[in-house]
């Protein structure tokens, strides 16, 4: 049976990804700082962990030294999603966010890279905007994502002298409770903001029409399990990217930042 650690087990994704991978007969260790609400069954194990916390990793890996386990994929899913002005957004909130969705993948594959087993799989949720050219008002989101697309590129082609397959995922938007907390993200930046109030308003908008376009998480999962399974896999899988910021990327800079002041002021 393979061994498989997922981290953010207990959100939207990470949960459809568990249940599923559980399903295929994968054993999981689940990592996750929320208190796991699901019963511990035959082959799930869970560690109520802040993955930025060394101490914390050190109890898995103290559970992985105790029963001798070797690990077949490191799967990254763990993030938190803020919106802000990179103007009048906090420092405080750009640097938790690169703490959580960077630092803490990179904490996490460094802590256990030595279980991994001889072509074993890496992979790092990148999220669709690590990709796109960055939007209005989603910097901090944005350059968290960007910097794990940047690292997993550089771990992959170190990982190709020593057997370990890592891939990128680049999501669209699943039905997560990472779509309420923009909605009320949109709306306090709308209370707050000094400067921005009527684009704000005006991407508020559209953004709830967004929300009725939104996936089901197992579609991760089943790309995920296809991850897992192929000799040879993809080195990244696109999952519903939204039309509407790929065509934008295909627009030059100058065009780009027009329709941004134009069409949403």
């Amino acid at each position: 049976m393979k061994y498989v650690i997922i981290t953010g087990a207990n959100g939207g994704i990470g949960k459809a990804v568990s249940d599923y991978l559980l399903k295929k007969n994968y054993s999981v260790i689940a990592l996750d700082i929320s208190k796991e609400e699901r019963k511990e069954k035959e082959n799930y194990k869970y560690f109520q962990v802040d993955i930025t916390k060394d101490e914390d990793l050190k109890k898995v890996r103290d559970y992985l030294d105790k029963e001798k386990i070797e690990v077949f994929a490191i799967i990254n899913l763990a993030g938190i999603f803020m919106l802000d002005s990179i103007i009048e957004g906090s420092e405080e909130k750009l640097r938790k966010i690169i703490e959580v969705n960077f630092f803490g993948m990179y904490k996490v594959n460094r802590a256990f890279f030595n279980y991994l087993v001889q072509n074993g799989r890496i992979i790092n949720m990148a999220s669709e905007v690590a990709r796109h050219t960055p939007q209005p008002f989603m910097a901090y989101y944005t350059m968290s994502k960007k910097m794990v697309d940047t690292y997993s590129d550089v771990l992959r082609r170190e990982c190709n002298y020593l057997g370990i397959k890592v891939i990128k995922l680049y999501s669209g938007s699943m039905k997560t409770g990472m779509l309420g907390n923009a909605k009320d993200e949109y709306e306090r930046m709308i209370k707050e903001t000094k400067y921005f109030k009527k684009p704000l308003t005006k991407l508020k908008g559209m953004m709830d029409k967004e929300v009725n376009k939104t996936n089901d998480p197992l579609l991760v999962a089943k790309v995920i399990e296809k991850a897992l399974t192929k000799r040879r896999p993809r080195l990244s899988y696109k999952i519903k990217n939204s039309l509407a910021l790929s065509m934008m990327g295909s627009f030059n800079e100058r065009f780009q930042d027009y329709i941004y002041k134009k069409v949403i002021n």
